[in-house]
């Protein structure tokens, strides 16, 4: 049930969503210049502004102020059927705009997006002017709103009560993927409840062991913050775009050990300090401006966060062996809970370091 899980929703009780990702898009044919690549995260303008109440606190900047993202991909139903997603990072406060004002922005911005790809939006027709010529055919017009939460991954409410998927919050607060985070992390849960049920391992505690902390995930946040823009916030129109052309173009100089992780949603500690350091060498004029505005509070955080994945790193190589031998000669005694428990903190440096990952060059 995700997100509108019942206990999950119970046990966050009023907790308000620290970030939310509202997506729209539609399904359709017509794309008949080019439909044969794919977006994973475009941008093709600085900060979006808008008309907004007088008043507000965005008043004499437009908006509330946010950074527009373009997905698309072709779906494979025929040549010229492609389906294209507008998606933008926010807090959950009052202010935000609608999914239906997103949605109306998707119309107005999507001719100029996908421009090389419609012959109808090469020669200036708008959606609905597109549409009512029979050029572009919608097929579904789609949409979501996708909240996260920093208390991720949920800890266990009760003793056999075990949040899996989007509602136990393991979910990257970038992609807010919770499909392939629960991939990523099935074999992994499904283990460990069959180890739970096998050694009754089934205590509020024991099962805490399961979603434990994951420091690479609790870092995310602050790429999060740093690709949307808090209300009222006054930083350069081109902030995220200056920040993501930096750092995507550093981690593809470093090669697909790097980017391509990234890219899947996996944080590892040592790729992640090459591409920081040569971030500071190649535009150092931009991290004093990152540090102010994503301010010293959740800079510290993060920082924690980083040196943790550091000593995940160091204990997974260091300890993860001699460790889940000790879990088995623990079962071999017969001592199943605390092998169980030993497992799981292997798993939990394993994991949180993103030394799971398994790169894959085919």
């Amino acid at each position: 049930m995700g997100n509108m899980s019942p206990i999950s929703r119970q046990a966050r009780g009023a907790v308000r969503p620290f970030g939310i990702c509202i997506v729209v898009g539609t399904t359709a044919t017509g794309f008949d210049v080019d439909n044969s690549l794919g977006d994973l995260i475009y941008t093709n303008s600085d900060l979006w502004t808008g008309d907004v109440p007088s008043g507000h606190p965005d008043g004499g900047l437009g908006s509330p102020r946010k950074q527009y993202y373009w997905e698309a991909f072709p779906t494979g139903a025929s040549s010229t059927e492609r389906t294209t997603y507008l998606f933008t990072y926010m807090d959950a406060a009052a202010e935000r705009p609608t999914v239906e004002q997103q949605l109306e922005d998707y119309w107005d911005l999507l001719p100029t997006y996908q421009r090389h790809n419609a012959k109808a939006f090469a020669n200036g027709k708008s959606v609905e002017e597109a549409v009512a010529s029979g050029e572009i055919q919608l097929k579904r017009v789609l949409y979501g709103c996708f909240p996260t939460y920093k208390d991720s991954p949920l800890p266990p409410p009760a003793a056999r009560v075990l949040a899996v998927g989007d509602a136990s919050g393991i979910q990257s607060p970038l992609s807010f993927g919770g499909f392939g985070a629960l991939t990523r992390h099935l074999r992994r849960i499904a283990d460990a409840v069959v180890e739970a049920i096998d050694q009754g391992a089934l205590a509020r505690e024991d099962l805490a062991a399961v979603n434990a902390y994951l420091p690479n995930q609790a870092a995310t946040w602050m790429f999060q913050r740093a690709m949307m823009v808090p209300i009222g916030d006054q930083r350069p129109a081109d902030f995220v775009n200056r920040l993501l052309r930096t750092n995507f173009q550093i981690m593809s100089d470093l090669g697909p050990e790097v980017l391509k992780p990234f890219n899947q949603d996996v944080v590892q500690p040592r790729p992640l300090s090459r591409v920081l350091v040569e971030a500071v060498k190649r535009d150092p004029l931009n991290t004093p401006l990152l540090v102010y505005h994503i301010g010293p509070l959740l800079l510290a955080d993060w920082l924690s966060h980083f040196s943790a994945m550091l000593a995940f790193d160091l204990a997974h190589h260091a300890l993860g062996p001699a460790v889940r031998a000790a879990a088995a000669s623990l079962e071999e005694a017969g001592d199943g809970r605390a092998a169980f428990r030993l497992r799981r903190l292997a798993e939990q440096w394993e994991f949180g370091s993103g030394q799971d990952y398994k790169l894959d060059m085919r």
